[in-house]
């Protein structure tokens, strides 16, 4: 894999909006009550069922559904644009990994919560949708950056690597 396509700013931004979203996720998914979450769902059906939605499409089990899927996407999108080492399928087998251990938490330790099969696939959903847009992210950065420049040296190259060889 391809080193990452981010200058040092945008390294450190992505990474801000990293341990934001995770410590907002955390709040959200550990919280012992689900009165939070479940506002936002029951709010959220209802304005999207004014909208005229289709019924489909607005009842709470699956706007539920739906939340978990874009909750998890921004980890792996963020995760895996600082860190591209790890391929899509790491990033979805990670977010398997610890859906299942939150569901695990909130069936053990959060008796006011409800531990779902349907919640680990949702959120590892998130997660693979989050890898794969990293995938495409970074090759229209790569894609972008190397326009118009395919001949001329690396900036960020060292004296060494500039040198012409002998």
């Amino acid at each position: 894999m391809s080193p990452s396509p981010l200058g040092r700013r945008a390294r450190t931004a992505v990474l801000a909006a990293l341990v934001a979203w995770v410590v907002l996720l955390a709040v959200v998914l550990l919280a012992p009550s689900s009165r939070g979450p479940d506002w936002l769902i029951f709010h959220l059906s209802d304005a999207l069922g004014r909208l005229g939605l289709p019924d489909v499409l607005t009842h709470p089990g699956r706007v539920e559904s739906m939340l978990n899927v874009v909750a998890f996407v921004p980890l792996a999108l963020l995760g895996s644009l600082l860190w591209p080492r790890p391929s899509w399928r790491d990033w979805t087998a990670v977010g398997f990994v610890v859906s299942f251990l939150v569901e695990v938490v909130q069936a053990l330790a959060l008796g006011d919560r409800q531990a779902t099969n349907a919640d680990v696939v949702a959120n590892t959903l998130g997660m693979l949708v989050g890898a794969l847009l990293a995938v495409l992210v970074r090759w229209l950065l790569l894609a972008r950056g190397s326009e118009g420049r395919a001949d001329l040296p690396d900036r960020d190259a060292s004296a060494e690597e500039l040198e012409p060889p002998r």
